[in-house]
């Protein structure tokens, strides 16, 4: 069950997702730079121990060479020397060793000279400075009489082979008094001929014997500078050194004479086999390193796995810590959101210090839920308010009907009583209610007039003699439409705020004019005028839009429906001067066009 929750989290959630993959990728590239690294470094590796062995090598054949060179000049000094080829080397390769001796002696006996010049004196000569020789050789072509001279007797004896049935197939082998017949092994072998110099037919041959220790101490020299083993071989295939005690690899048997770099396989192991081929010498030396001696693990790879390891734990790592911040990030949003999703539109994303994407959805959840908060609370209120109106509607439905009626029986009443003037005033104040009670939202400027003269009728009952109307109005203006109570209210103002009661000199003019395709209205008094600074309020009222503080409908309310209905070019324009009078111009658009203008 633990389990099971722990994968559901790792796989629901994005940021792990990633971080796997990312993990997944990041050890993946790793471990293939990793092995190309290896690779590289190993067949650098190979090229530098192959480079080694191939110096080896060649440091091998030089030193064989220059043994090759020394006996090459020996042979030429020996003949320089015709009276010693003539008189002993020659006459001691066509007869046998007693005769020779005797014939030395007799030879020395002639001489005046006490240093003889024979063949011991030539091998003391000329082959006692070099350490590396064994032994050198002395053979005849035609009598098979051979002569050995030893310089090193300890090391000889190490490469002699006792077995005397393999000495007796040699053909013609004699030895130095002293010395048993032997097999001569592991030795490196210089052969030179000697040819008669009158004839210059070959009379013998001869053969110095190199110790195989000198090579191996130049081998042992550069140990460190190479890995593997050297063989030696000759042109033949006659396996003739080893640098090891190890027996031959399988894929040296049948090796070709030729200089080459080849990788064998084995049975065991491969081997990488770097070749030689001597022509002057007639050997073939080779260089054998086994593959797993090269592929070890070295420390550089050692520091290459510690490297990537450490370098993939850093890159997951900070991966890792960055990550964990914008997932917390994410988590705020995701629980904002769930919030928002169980009703609660009160719940804010913290602010972020960072400014990426994710503070920017942030911020425009944020402002969001303040929108959609503001958007409710407007909704709900212009709800509440839409419902107060259709109640204040409904009750001015029934109270103008209950007021009408009722304006109608005391009117009645009045003119049984013979009352007359109170009749006729109940009447026009029930016109006024009529009016009132119509649906109609647009009227034309005929009706507006005809509710005015009713309300100005009222006033003059009360007032008689003391007010004046003049109304200036063409008769095509008369059906223009204006909105529903829009002239009485100003007439009313007038009444309230402007009309002089000491005096009988009240005038009041309404005209309509009309301007191009617009309409203007002007009611103008010479009443009591506004102060100035009442005036400035206003204006400010006007133009801000906000109603007056009148109880009954005042010039703000007209404005207001004004440029509700037909925009923030039409309304009320005001003008007054305190004393002299107050003019209100209203302006509305025309109904019927303008032909002159058409």
């Amino acid at each position: 069950m633990f389990t099971r929750k722990v994968k559901k989290r790792l796989t629901n959630k994005v940021f792990n997702k990633i971080l796997i993959y990312y993990s997944a990728t990041t050890l993946l590239t790793m471990f293939l730079l990793l092995v190309l690294l290896s690779h590289y470094y190993t067949e650098v590796i190979i090229q530098k121990e192959m480079d080694a062995s191939t110096r080896t090598l060649e440091r091998i054949e030089s030193n064989l060479n220059q043994k090759r060179e020394y006996v090459q000049e020996v042979m030429q000094e020996l003949y320089l020397k015709q009276d010693l080829i003539y008189n002993d080397i020659a006459f001691g390769l066509q007869n046998d060793y007693s005769t020779y001796l005797s014939y030395r002696l007799d030879k020395y006996s002639e001489s005046s000279s006490f240093v003889p010049n024979n063949l011991d004196t030539f091998f003391q000569a000329y082959f006692t400075q070099d350490s590396d020789i064994n032994a050198v050789s002395l053979k005849s072509t035609n009598s098979g009489t051979e002569y050995t001279y030893v310089k090193n007797h300890t090391r000889w004896n190490q490469y002699v082979n006792q077995n005397q049935m393999q000495l007796e197939n040699q053909e013609g082998l004699a030895v130095h008094p002293g010395y048993s017949k032997r097999d001569i092994s592991n030795n490196f072998q210089i052969t030179r001929s000697i040819n008669d110099p009158a004839t210059l037919d070959e009379i013998g041959k001869i053969t110095v014997y190199y110790d195989p220790e000198g090579i191996q101490d130049l081998i042992d020299v550069r140990r460190s500078q190479f890995k593997g083993s050297v063989h030696i071989f000759q042109r033949d295939g006659e396996y003739l050194y080893s640098s090891v005690n190890s027996s031959l690899p399988e894929s040296l048997k049948d090796i070709a004479f030729e200089t080459n770099f080849t990788k064998a396989k084995g049975k065991e192991n491969n081997y990488y086999i770097n070749t030689l081929a001597d022509e002057q010498m007639g050997y073939l030396y080779v260089g054998v390193i086994p593959e797993k001696e090269i592929k070890n693990l070295t420390i550089v790879h050692r520091y290459m796995i510690l490297f990537t390891i450490l370098l993939s734990c850093i890159a997951i790592s900070v991966t890792y810590f960055v990550m964990r911040s914008y997932s917390r990030r994410i988590n705020k949003i995701d629980a904002a959101i769930h919030e928002v999703r169980e009703g609660n539109l009160q719940i804010r994303i913290p602010d972020s210090k960072e400014k990426d994407e994710l503070t920017t959805i942030s911020e425009s959840f944020n402002d969001m839920l303040d929108d959609l908060n503001r958007y409710i609370k407007d909704v709900y209120v212009l709800n509440i308010r839409q419902r107060e109106a259709e109640m204040k509607a409904l009750q001015s439905q029934i109270q103008p009907h209950f007021l009408y009626n009722t304006l109608e029986a005391i009117r009645m009443k009045a003119i049984a009583d013979g009352s007359k003037t109170t009749s006729n005033m109940i009447y026009s104040l029930g016109q006024l209610f009529r009016y009132s009670l119509s649906n109609k939202e647009i009227v034309q400027i005929s009706d507006e007039i005809e509710l005015v003269r009713e309300y100005v009728s009222l006033i003059q009952v009360r007032f008689p003699n003391r007010l004046n109307v003049t109304y200036q109005i063409p008769k095509e203006n008369l059906d223009e439409e204006i909105l529903k109570f829009t002239l009485q209210p100003l007439v009313e103002n007038y009444m309230i705020h402007g009309f002089r009661k000491v005096t009988n000199h009240n005038e009041l003019i309404i005209n309509v004019e009309r301007k191009q395709n617009d309409i203007e209205i002007k009611v103008e008094d010479n009443g009591n005028g506004i102060p100035l600074d009442n005036l400035k309020a206003i204006k400010i009222k006007l133009l801000e839009g906000s109603t007056t503080s009148e109880g009954s409908i005042g010039l703000s309310n007209v404005h207001q429906r004004i440029q509700l209905k037909y925009g923030l070019d039409y309304g009320i324009q005001i003008n007054s001067i305190e004393g002299e009078g107050t003019c209100v111009v209203v302006k509305i658009p025309a109904t019927r066009r303008d032909i002159s203008h058409v």
